[in-house]
């Protein structure tokens, strides 16, 4: 019999929290409703407690509470702005855009069939009414958000339009739902909020919703791309890079993270293939011929010279492949100058290969000058050109219209495979080199 009454007891106060939770819900609505007298904080704190509870946390009525409070704080804000009054546009854009998930989880509840098969969209009727007529606003939240330079919240305003657009809920709605060239620009804008605030799954998710329409995709791919890289997700980086690259091959950080990922995995073969391909649909691909340059420069120097005069041969005015062009010609020359016993002819070919790299580091030095000054001028000096030394020191130098030479056969006379131990006996070593032996040089850093 006591536990008859326990259990009945137990039923009863479980039954009363329920209904404790359900008259928080009615107050709560009541409360924010109530006009210049509404209390937003104890509003929001007895929803709070509702959506906590079980028996509560699913019913379409507290969803729709919870929203119709924020909607009921964005409201009087917004009134004050039209009544001349200031109006606290922080809070005001906060309760906006909270509105947008309250309610579409209302949809979600509302929208599925009872036992009979019947839905009923008893609230989100109300619902669907109002965000009909403040959607517009979130556009305005997200510009606030982005002028105080908070891209956090306004990729957050930005999201929740387009979330908007994109529902369901609106799928009949054409005023709503249509895509035009202001969503499109929205959708750029929320992507890229979330990639300046370093949201970087966000930026990720944001574009696998919205970045179908959104402008702006070279640059989109390029953040995307960043930032599962970031996440050190290349499975997820690698088709967006690919992306990229067939949208726009101009640009070298599609090509050069693939060609990056595939090394650092391992995967040569697929660098090469990549490249290859590339290769074959535009031999003349400045890019993909730097990048083959890169590709062997750390097994086959000479080789990656080749490579690289392709490249600046295809773009003669591409400040990238003239930077590695120099970079490699003053690497072969340092190499050279490493050997100990080095014969005349081959310090002659050391030499032509420093003398070779100033034009090709001037044209890079054009459009890129912090990246190249110090290995020019280092340059400049082993060559004894003391005056342009002193200019590159003094941010003063003018470099008129450089032009590569032919340099095929002088990279075709570079030998590496001699040890320096095995110097050709038949011919002498030249006389002791009184310039100071170049010291090789890190890759170059990509613009």
């Amino acid at each position: 019999m006591k536990k008859l009454l326990c259990a009945v007891a137990l039923g009863l106060m479980s039954a009363a929290g329920a209904y404790a939770q359900v008259a928080n819900v009615k107050a709560a609505e009541k409360i924010a409703g109530a006009g210049d007298k509404a209390d937003f904080a104890e509003a929001r704190r007895l929803i709070k407690e509702a959506l906590a509870n079980d028996e509560t946390k699913n019913d379409p009525y507290t969803w729709y509470v919870a929203g119709l409070i924020e909607r009921e704080h964005f409201t009087a804000e917004q009134k004050k702005t039209l009544l001349n009054k200031e109006a606290d546009q922080a809070p005001m854009f906060t309760a906006l855009v909270a509105v947008v998930p309250a309610w579409m989880q209302l949809y979600q509840l509302e929208s599925q069939p009872d036992d009979k098969g019947k839905v009923s969209l008893k609230y989100v009727k109300k619902a669907k009414e109002a965000l009909h007529t403040d959607y517009q606003q979130l556009i305005n939240a997200g510009s606030y958000y982005f002028e105080k330079k908070d891209y956090a919240h306004a990729a957050d305003a930005f999201g929740k339009f387009l979330e908007v657009k994109r529902s369901p809920l609106f799928a009949e709605d054409k005023d709503v739902a249509a895509i035009d060239s202001n969503a499109m620009n929205i959708a750029y804008y929320a992507i890229a909020s979330a990639y300046t605030a370093g949201e970087h799954p966000t930026t990720v998710e944001l574009y696998k919703k919205y970045g179908d329409i959104a402008t702006n995709k070279k640059e989109l791919l390029q953040m995307v791309a960043a930032s599962y890289l970031n996440a050190k997700d290349s499975l997820g980086a690698i088709p967006v890079l690919i992306e990229g690259d067939k949208l726009a091959p101009e640009i070298p950080f599609f090509v050069a993270n693939i060609v990056t990922i595939y090394q650092n995995q391992n995967k040569g073969e697929e660098a090469m293939k990549y490249l290859e391909s590339k290769l074959a649909a535009n031999p003349k691909d400045a890019m993909a011929l730097l990048m083959m340059g890169n590709y062997y420069e750390r097994t086959d120097l000479k080789k990656a010279l080749g490579w690289y005069y392709k490249s600046a041969l295809a773009n003669p005015a591409d400040g990238n492949a003239n930077l590695y062009l120099g970079q490699a010609l003053y690497n072969a020359a340092a190499k050279m100058y490493e050997n100990p016993n080095i014969t005349q002819a081959e310090a002659k070919v050391a030499d032509d290969l420093l003398k070779a790299a100033i034009p090709a580091l001037e044209i890079a030095y054009k459009t890129m000058p912090d990246n190249v000054k110090g290995l020019l001028g280092s340059v400049y000096y082993q060559q004894k050109q003391e005056d342009k030394k002193a200019a590159v020191d003094n941010g003063t130098l003018e470099v008129g219209e450089p032009k590569l030479g032919d340099l095929t056969a002088l990279i075709e006379s570079i030998d590496f495979s001699k040890p320096a131990a095995e110097a050709k006996a038949a011919e002498a070593p030249a006389q002791p080199v009184k310039k100071a032996a170049p010291a090789k040089k890190a890759a170059a850093k990509r613009k």
